[in-house]
């Protein structure tokens, strides 16, 4: 009896374990002055990343914001959540004139295409970054027939 409680409490703890790692963490690449430049300048992919700094607390307030529109974009396959620690990478935030906490902008083929200033919500953050996706992908598409 002994022996099957114990085999019971291990199923269970296997159980619990397999479980958490079943909901991954959300999908926000945390990009630094090493990988910025070349994750941004993917082609054909839209980059909406934010900008913070840890003691922020405006940052502090948005809680699980970020990974929670990682979360619900992680289907779509030309757009990348990116966030970029201000106080780790200044290089970063100074080439790009980052001034403020939180700031969020999408960044296309290598371009800074649009920053947000809406709502700080999932559905709003969304929309945005799925327009202004489709936006830079066309104008992207016409120049490159124009050049052709």
């Amino acid at each position: 009896m002994k022996n099957q409680s114990h085999c019971l409490l291990l199923l269970l703890v296997l159980i619990t374990i397999f479980s958490s790692l079943k909901t991954t963490k959300a999908e926000v690449i945390t990009l630094t002055a090493d990988t910025f430049s070349d994750k941004v300048k993917e082609k054909d992919t839209a980059w909406f990343v934010q900008f913070c700094v840890p003691w922020c607390k405006h940052c502090k307030n948005l809680g699980s914001l970020w990974e929670d529109l990682g979360k619900i974009m992680e289907g779509e396959d030309e757009i990348e959540i990116g966030q970029v620690d201000c106080g780790v990478s200044k290089s970063v935030c100074s080439k790009v004139d980052i001034h403020s906490y939180p700031t969020f902008k999408v960044f296309y083929d290598g371009e800074e295409v649009a920053k947000y200033q809406g709502p700080r919500n999932v559905e709003s953050l969304k929309t945005f970054v799925l327009e202004e996706a489709e936006k830079a992908a066309m104008k992207a598409e016409l120049e490159n027939e124009k050049d052709l």
